[in-house]
């Protein structure tokens, strides 16, 4: 009897840690949506040859105040366009008394000229306890020494950011290649 207590106690022991190892795998996940989506404007920004594209390393993990996470930034000055990917687990429905699917609102915020950025949602996906968008915004004009944000608007005026591009940080240049060249390219 103790054997088979015993298995049984091993057999829990390995399902539990397998549970939070995989747990923590889905918290790191930024793969979903982390790729430059080509658009009709940025197909015309490398239409004339080479364009520049630049991203930067979003160094928060998650929004200040916890709701989002966001990340994959890219931008292209010639097409005035940026691009982001952004991920909130379903409990952000629960504390923010939104029912759940509820399309939230994110837009960018130059900090540095006080400019607001509408982001467009292109794609979405969900992951078990997870959902994920791709974001596009339009127009947009970003400085290297910008402070820029993204900003999840929230219920009753309430916002979450997270911070995309520290003043001190530079953007960095993004080399386009192989697949998604050509696509940009067509």
């Amino acid at each position: 009897m103790g054997k088979i207590i015993k298995k049984i106690m091993t057999a829990i022991i390995f399902i539990l840690c397998g549970m939070i190892i995989f747990r923590c795998c889905m918290v790191a996940d930024k793969s979903t949506f982390k790729d430059l989506y080509v658009t009709d404007d940025l197909k015309s920004a490398y239409s004339g040859g080479e364009s520049v594209m630049y991203t930067v390393d979003v160094k928060a993990e998650i929004s200040d105040e916890g709701y989002f996470s966001a990340y994959g930034f890219y931008y292209n000055p010639e097409a005035s366009e940026a691009q982001f990917a952004a991920r909130w687990n379903d409990s952000a429905y629960e504390y923010t008394e939104m029912e759940e699917g509820h399309e939230y609102v994110f837009y960018l915020l130059n900090e540095t000229t006080g400019e607001t950025y509408e982001a467009k949602c292109v794609d979405s996906t969900k992951k078990m306890i997870y959902n994920y968008r791709k974001y596009i915004v339009s127009d947009c004009v970003i400085g290297e020494a910008d402070l820029i944000k993204i900003v999840m608007e929230l219920k009753d005026g309430d916002k979450s950011t997270q911070f995309l591009k520290h003043a001190e940080q530079p953007l960095e240049e993004y080399k386009v290649k192989g697949k998604l060249l050509k696509e940009l390219s067509e």
